[in-house]
């Protein structure tokens, strides 16, 4: 699972960390993770530093390239089938 993440969680700040929603518990941005009894927890969940490696790790520009070529040509059809 982490082969495709590009950034091990492990490497990450708690800035990082904390910068997004967390999957698990779904405390929001800078807020501290829960437990299932609604008590702050000391740690962070798993989860939520995958999902922050998902969101800090850089695209490379040929990925870049491809999705705005992508986004321009679908533009395109769609106004060629609004015609």
């Amino acid at each position: 699972m982490l082969n495709n993440v590009g950034v091990e969680p492990e490497k990450l700040t708690l800035r990082q960390i904390l910068s997004v929603r967390c999957p698990m518990c779904g405390a929001k941005p800078k807020a501290k993770c829960t437990l299932s009894t609604g008590h702050p927890s000391t740690k962070t969940h798993l989860a939520r530093g995958l999902a922050a490696a998902k969101v800090s790790r850089p695209e490379s520009s040929g990925q870049a390239v491809l999705r705005i070529l992508k986004a321009i040509t679908s533009r395109g059809l769609r106004v060629l089938q609004h015609k």
